[in-house]
Formats: C-alpha cells, sequence, structure tokens
C-alpha cells in the first residue's frame, strides 16, 4: 500500500470521540498527524490522550496555540504530511470513527479507479451520521437532469462520481494536493471542502465516493426532529455554525468555477437549513439573526473568524 499520512484536526476533542479513533487510523495509516486548535500553550490532556491512543503509526502532534480554524489546522497538518514524504493524505476530523480497513479500501478503490484511466482527485469513504443514523448517499449530476441528485454506491457500481467530499474520510494523493492547492483559509469552518473540491473539478480532476470504504461521522452538534412531508431526523447546528455556512455558501456563490446549476440546487438546501432551525431548532430567533448576518457578511467579503463580522 501507498505511504499514507492521516491529518487529524482537534478542539477540545473528548477522549470517548478521540481514542477510538486514533486507535483506528494509527493501525491504518503509516503517519498520524494530530494538529490541535485547542488555544493555550499546552494542552496536557491531549498529549495524554495521544499516547494511550496511538499504537502502530509514527504519530505527531502540532500545537497551534489558538484556534486558527479547521482550514488553517488542515494546511497545517497537510504540509508537514508532504514533508514526511506522504504519498496520499487522509483527512479526518475528532469525532469520526473510520471502519477498521478504511484507509486500505479507500487505497484500492483509488487503485482501481486510476488503472481505469481515470484522473482521480481524492476518494471519500460511505458514511452513516452517528446523530440520526442516517447513511447519506454523494452528491452527483444525474444523467437527464438539470440540477444535481443524490446517488448511492451499489454492488455493481461501488464507485459514485460525485461533486464534493465531506472533508473527514477524504483521501486525497499527495500530487493533486500540490496542484489544486491548499484549503482557503479565510472560511474558517465550513464549506471548506466544498470549495476545494469545486475547486479540483474545475481542473479537471474527478471525485469518488465508494462503498468499499465506510466511516461513521457526528454531522452537526446534535439531531433534530423536522417535520416535511413526514417526521424525520435532521443534523442540527448552533447558530455560529449557522453563520459560518450561510457567510460561506454566500462566498461559494460569487465563484466563477462553480457551475451554476450546483449553485442554484443549493440554495434549496440552505432554505431548508432555515426552515428546520427556525421552526424546530431551540434557539429560533438567535438562528434567524446568524442566519442574516452570515448573508451579509458573505456579501460583503467579511471573512475569518466570527468575531471579525461582529
Amino acid at each position: 500500500m501507498k505511504k499514507v499520512a492521516a491529518v487529524i484536526v482537534t478542539h477540545h476533542p473528548r477522549a470517548d470521540e478521540f481514542l477510538p479513533l486514533l486507535d483506528r487510523l494509527s493501525s491504518q495509516a503509516d503517519t498520524v498527524i494530530v494538529v490541535d486548535n485547542t488555544p493555550g500553550a499546552r494542552n496536557t490532556e491531549l498529549d495524554a490522550l495521544i499516547a494511550a491512543g496511538a499504537r502502530q503509526a509514527d504519530c505527531r502532534s502540532l500545537r497551534l496555540g489558538e484556534n486558527m480554524g479547521l482550514a488553517r489546522a488542515l494546511n497545517e497538518g497537510c504540509r508537514l504530511a508532504l514533508a514526511s514524504g506522504a504519498e496520499f493524505i487522509l483527512l479526518s476530523d475528532q469525532d469520526s470513527l473510520p471502519d477498521g480497513n478504511m484507509v486500505r479500501e479507500l487505497c484500492r478503490a483509488y487503485q482501481a479507479l486510476t488503472d481505469a484511466g481515470l484522473k482521480v482527485g481524492a476518494v471519500g469513504p460511505t458514511y452513516t451520521d452517528l446523530h440520526t443514523g442516517l447513511t447519506y448517499p454523494f452528491q452527483a449530476q444525474l444523467p437527464g437532469r438539470l440540477f444535481y441528485g443524490h446517488k448511492v454506491p451499489t454492488g455493481d457500481a461501488p464507485h459514485v462520481e460525485a461533486l464534493t467530499l465531506i472533508t473527514s474520510g477524504t483521501l486525497i494523493p499527495a500530487t493533486v494536493f500540490k496542484d489544486v492547492g491548499a484549503m482557503r483559509e479565510d472560511f474558517f469552518i465550513d464549506q471548506i471542502d466544498i470549495e476545494w473540491c469545486h475547486r479540483a473539478r474545475a481542473m479537471g480532476y474527478r471525485l469518488f465516493g465508494t462503498g468499499w470504504a465506510t466511516m461513521y461521522q457526528r454531522m452537526g452538534d446534535a439531531r433534530l426532529k423536522v417535520w416535511f412531508l413526514g417526521w424525520r431526523f435532521e443534523s442540527a447546528y448552533s447558530p455560529t455554525r449557522i453563520y459560518y455556512r450561510l457567510r460561506n455558501f454566500v462566498a461559494l456563490l460569487k465563484l466563477d468555477f462553480i457551475d451554476w446549476r450546483w449553485k442554484i440546487r443549493s440554495c434549496w438546501y440552505h432554505l431548508g437549513l432555515l426552515y428546520s432551525h427556525v421552526f424546530f431548532g431551540p434557539r429560533p430567533f438567535r438562528t434567524t439573526r446568524m442566519f442574516f448576518k452570515g448573508v451579509m457578511d458573505g456579501l460583503r467579503n467579511r471573512m475569518g473568524p466570527a468575531g471579525g463580522g461582529e
């Protein structure tokens, strides 16, 4: 198997979430790089967790000393991974739980796709939300449809060409990361993966979600019970996360390399996000305020940490 470096970004990690993740990745990757966004000069609790959870892999940690955002932390970790000679970079949040053979299966899928003559930019696993129990399909441009739909891998077609992949679990060849470039640090958090995926596709790379690899992920902060032609559960986000999602989505709308059809279809999703959190969320008034603040800051190009837009 090719040399794989896993980059995990942490921010006040919980032991019950972080230790199983570290155990899984340290047994599958050659190098594990933990980039810590927790404020403070030291994080002795994280040091203890790393010492307890790292098994077989070479495990390194990088303290940023303050919360510099997910994108900055990912970029710092990827730079260390490239410097270590990694051929592939696996990105991970702190609250993910990969299957025991996820990395191997992602590499196998990448090899199968490149052997088929495809220019592969990244491969991601099929993932299930631990809050809602939902297994998510991949965004895909389906034949005969104007706007994108969703598609799940099957036994006959285990690899789905996706428009975007979520950060956690995504396997990126080092050569692709160098070519496409780093994550946009002014996004701080949310939509970082979306922007990078669209940029990679605009450069001719193709992204794939595979049914060969699986992962469990905590989408949002909790689950929210929502009525839309019947009761269902959706991922719940804090008002601050709503702010980032809307502000950065507006920033995406301004990018010429993103297909207009994706922009229109995604507007419908974000209206649904407002509906679910305003009518069924615990903080409807603050959510509404942060929603529209995010839109206005996006229009005014007020990026970076939320404090910069307050």
